[in-house]
C-alpha cells in the first residue's frame, strides 16, 4: 500500500497509528509498484511511471532485443482481419515456423501490460488482442511491430504533474474510426483524459454494434467518454 499526502508529519502519524495495530513494512518512499518505475521530482512536482526494465525483459523474451525500431507501432498495411487466420494446414505450418516458439496469447498478454503506462500502443494492441484464437502471419507480424516500436520508445516515461499555470481542469479527447474492421464492419471508440498535464485514463474499444454514418460512431465514441468523465 501507498501512502501520499501534502504533510509529511501526517503521514508518518498515520503509519504509527498502523503499526499499533498491524504487522507492517515501512520501504521508505515509494519506488516500485507492480513493475512500474516510479521517479518523483519534488521540486518540480512532477512523477514518472516508467516500465523500462520490464519492456527490456519481453523483448529479449521474444527475441527481439537486437530488432530494428520502428516510428509507429502499427503498419498502415496492417489492415487486419480473420481472412489472414490460417485454414489449412500448410498456412498452420507456415505459422509455426514463422513464429518460431512465440506463443500469441503471451506476447498480447505482455503488451497488454505494458499499456499501463503506454497509451500510444493502446489501439494496436486491441487490435492484435482480437485474433488470439486463430493467429496468422499478418497477426504477429503486427504484434512483433509493437514491439519494435516499444523499443524505440523504451525510455519514454508517462509523466503526471502540475502545469506551470496551476490549471487542474480534467481535459478529455475522443474520437472514433468509422467501419474499419473488414470483418463486422464495427467502429473502433477511442478516448483518453488528461489532469493538470498528465494523463490519467485512456481506451481504445471496440463498438458493440455497427453504427450506420460516421456521426453516429462520433456520438458512441462521445457517450463512452462521457461515462468515463463522470466516473473521473
Amino acid at each position: 500500500m501507498a501512502v501520499a499526502g501534502p504533510n509529511g508529519t501526517h503521514i508518518v502519524s498515520f503509519k504509527s497509528a498502523l503499526a499499533e495495530n498491524f504487522d507492517i513494512t515501512d520501504m521508505e518512499e515509494l519506488r516500485f509498484m507492480l513493475g512500474i518505475l516510479i521517479t518523483c521530482d519534488c521540486e518540480k512536482r512532477l512523477i514518472y511511471l516508467s516500465q523500462s526494465a520490464y519492456i527490456h525483459q519481453i523483448l529479449n523474451h521474444f527475441g527481439m532485443r537486437d530488432a530494428i525500431p520502428v516510428s509507429i507501432p502499427l503498419a498502415v498495411k496492417h489492415n487486419l482481419s480473420t481472412s489472414q487466420s490460417p485454414t489449412s494446414e500448410a498456412e498452420k505450418c507456415a505459422y509455426k515456423g514463422y513464429s518460431d516458439g512465440i506463443h500469441y496469447l503471451f506476447l498480447v498478454g505482455s503488451l497488454l501490460f505494458t499499456t499501463q503506462t503506454c497509451p500510444d500502443i493502446q489501439f494496436a494492441v486491441s487490435l492484435v488482442a482480437q485474433f488470439g484464437g486463430n493467429p496468422g502471419v499478418a497477426h504477429l507480424e503486427a504484434a512483433k511491430r509493437i514491439l519494435r516500436y516499444l523499443k524505440g520508445t523504451v525510455d519514454f516515461r508517462l509523466v503526471l504533474g502540475k502545469r506551470q499555470n496551476g490549471d487542474f481542469d480534467l481535459v478529455g479527447w475522443t474520437d472514433s474510426n468509422w467501419g474499419q474492421d473488414p470483418d463486422d464492419r464495427c467502429s473502433v471508440s477511442g478516448f483518453v483524459f488528461d489532469v493538470a498535464g498528465g494523463y490519467i485514463s485512456w481506451s481504445s474499444k471496440k463498438q458493440s454494434t455497427v453504427a450506420t454514418s460516421s456521426v453516429e460512431a462520433e456520438y458512441v465514441a462521445s457517450a463512452t467518454a462521457t461515462k468515463e468523465a463522470i466516473w473521473l
